[in-house]
C-alpha cells in the first residue's frame, strides 16, 4: 500500500513539473483564451462570458425550471440552452424550453418517471406532460472522430458528434453563436462560449468556427441561417453569407425530409416573404425548387405573385392560423403553373378554362422541386386546393348547384386567402371573382338553403354564363 502511494506521488509530482513547462503564456486582462483544436474546427475559448442577467420567472416555463433544478439537486449541471435562451434575451417568446444537463439519459430517466429515452444515432430523453408539452433533455456532446473518407468526396465533412462531453464543448459544436447560450436558472446567469451575446446586440447571424467548414458539415446550416435572419430581422454576417453562397450546391446532399422541414419552419414563424427573398437574393432558390426561381426571374410575373402570397400567409400567422403542408405547397406551386391557368400577366391575363389542374400539378412539382420530398397527403390537399383555386377564377361558368357544392369543399377557405392574394398582385377578372365570393361567401360557407349563393352572380366575370344560359331550351 505504502508503494502504491509513494509511486502516486512521483507520478503527480512529474505531471506538475511537465505542466509548469508547457504552460502557454497567460492572455491579456480582459482577453478570452483560445485554443486551436486543428484546421476546420472551431476555437475553444477557456472561460466562457458569464453574464449576471436575470430573467423574469414569469417568462420562464415552470416545467423545465424544475426540471433544471431537480437536476441539480442530484448533483448534475443543467442550463436551459439553445433558442429559448436566445428569444427570452430577445423578449421574444420562445416555442418550447430545452434543457442541457451532463446526466446522461438513463439517468433522467431514473429522475423522472414522466419521462422516455428516444433516439438511434444519439439517445436523449423526453418529459412529457399532461397537457401534451415535451421538454427535451439532452446530455452534452463533444465533437469527436474525423470527417468520413466517402463524404469528403462529395464536399460534404460529416463527423461523428454523438459522444457526451463538457458544456463548452456541446455549446462550441453548435450551429450559430447566437444558439450557443446557456442559461444557469439558480444563479441567473447567461454563459456565453462562443461571443452570442454580442452578435445578439449587434443583430447578427455568425457560424462558430470557419463557416464554410460548417456548411459542409451540415448543408442543412445554410437554410438554417436564412430561417433565423429572416425570422429575427438579423443581418447575415459577411463571411458567412459568402460561403453560405460557395457551398449552396451541397443542399442537395442534405436529406429531402429535412429540407423539406426548414422550408415548413420558415412558412410557420412568420417571416415566409423575408426567407424566400434571402433564399432568391443568395442563390438557394436556384438549388431547392428551380422551377420557382426560374419564374421569379425578372418579367417572368412570378416573383410578385409568390410574395402576394407569402404575405398574405405571414399575416395569417400573425393571427394564430397555421398553415397546412398543402397550403405551402400550392403557395409555391402556383406561381409556376400561372403562365398555363392564364395568370401569369397583370389584371389576370386571359384565364384559361377546362384545364386540368391537377395533372399540371403532377408535371410542375417533381421535376421543379427535387429536394422536396413530397408526402403523400399534402401533395393530395395541394392539388385540391389549386383545382378548387382555379374553379373559383371562373364562377361565371359554373351553375348555381356547382357554385355551391364548391363552396363546401373542404379546400375553398384555403383557395379563397389565395384567390384575394393573387388578385391584389394581378387584379383584372380575378378582383371580379373575388368580389363575387366575398359576396356571396358567408351564404356558400355555411350551405343554408335559399343563402345569397342561389342569387345569380353580375358583372364581367360571368358575362359568359349569361350568354350560356340564353341558350339553354326550356320546355
Amino acid at each position: 500500500m505504502l508503494r502504491r502511494l509513494k509511486r502516486l506521488l512521483i507520478l503527480a509530482r512529474k505531471g506538475g513539473e511537465a505542466e509548469e513547462v508547457e504552460r502557454p503564456e497567460a492572455p491579456p486582462a480582459g482577453a478570452a483564451a483560445v485554443v486551436r483544436t486543428g484546421e476546420g474546427n472551431p476555437p475553444i475559448h477557456r472561460g466562457p462570458a458569464v453574464v449576471h442577467q436575470p430573467i423574469p420567472s414569469a417568462d420562464l416555463d415552470p416545467d423545465a425550471v424544475r426540471i433544471v433544478q431537480r437536476l441539480t439537486r442530484f448533483d448534475h449541471t443543467a442550463y436551459l440552452v439553445g433558442g429559448c435562451v436566445r428569444d427570452l434575451l430577445l423578449d421574444r417568446k420562445p416555442k418550447d424550453f430545452d434543457v442541457g444537463t451532463t446526466a446522461t439519459p438513463s439517468q433522467v430517466k431514473r429522475l423522472f418517471r414522466n419521462s422516455r429515452i428516444i433516439g438511434r444515432r444519439f439517445r436523449l430523453a423526453h418529459v412529457y406532460y399532461q397537457n401534451g408539452k415535451i421538454i427535451e433533455v439532452a446530455t452534452f456532446r463533444a465533437r469527436d472522430g474525423e470527417p468520413d473518407a466517402a463524404t469528403e468526396e462529395r464536399g460534404l465533412l460529416r463527423r461523428d458528434d454523438n459522444v457526451f462531453g463538457t458544456p463548452e464543448e456541446d455549446a462550441l459544436r453548435r450551429d450559430f453563436t447566437i444558439n450557443a447560450l446557456f442559461y444557469d436558472v439558480g444563479a441567473g446567469n447567461v454563459i456565453d462560449h462562443a461571443g452570442g451575446l454580442q452578435d445578439l446586440r449587434r443583430r447578427l447571424v455568425r457560424t462558430i468556427g470557419d463557416p464554410e467548414t460548417r456548411f459542409r458539415e451540415d448543408p442543412i446550416r445554410i437554410l438554417r441561417a436564412i430561417k433565423f435572419a429572416a425570422r429575427l430581422g438579423f443581418e447575415i454576417e459577411p463571411a458567412t453569407y459568402e460561403a453560405l453562397r460557395s457551398t449552396r450546391d451541397l443542399i442537395p446532399h442534405a436529406a429531402a425530409a429535412r429540407v423539406l422541414e426548414e422550408i415548413r419552419r420558415f412558412c410557420l414563424g412568420g417571416a415566409a416573404r423575408r426567407s424566400f427573398e434571402l433564399m432568391r437574393e443568395g442563390g438557394v432558390l436556384d438549388v431547392v425548387f428551380p422551377a420557382l426561381a426560374e419564374a421569379c426571374r425578372d418579367g417572368r410575373g412570378g416573383s410578385g405573385l409568390l410574395d402576394a402570397l407569402l404575405e398574405e400567409m405571414d399575416r395569417r400567422v400573425a393571427q394564430g392560423d397555421e398553415p397546412t403542408l398543402g397550403e405551402i405547397f400550392a403557395v409555391l406551386v402556383l406561381p409556376v403553373i400561372a403562365p398555363r391557368l392564364g395568370w401569369a400577366e397583370p389584371s389576370g391575363g386571359q384565364m384559361q378554362g377546362g384545364v386540368n389542374v391537377p395533372a399540371v400539378v403532377n408535371d410542375a412539382l417533381p421535376p421543379g422541386a427535387p429536394r422536396l420530398n413530397r408526402p403523400r397527403a399534402g401533395h393530395a390537399r395541394c392539388r385540391q386546393i389549386l383545382a378548387t383555386l382555379h374553379r373559383m377564377a371562373h364562377p361565371g361558368r359554373l351553375r348555381r348547384s356547382a357554385r355551391h357544392a364548391l363552396g363546401r369543399r373542404p379546400s375553398f377557405g384555403s383557395a379563397r386567402w389565395m384567390l384575394q392574394a393573387a388578385a391584389r398582385t394581378l387584379g383584372g377578372r380575378l378582383e371580379d371573382a373575388v368580389s363575387y365570393w366575398r359576396a356571396e361567401g358567408r351564404g356558400v360557407e355555411t350551405g343554408r338553403a335559399g343563402s345569397p349563393a342561389g342569387r345569380a352572380p353580375s358583372g364581367p366575370a360571368v358575362e359568359e354564363a349569361g350568354r350560356r344560359r340564353g341558350r339553354r331550351r326550356h320546355r
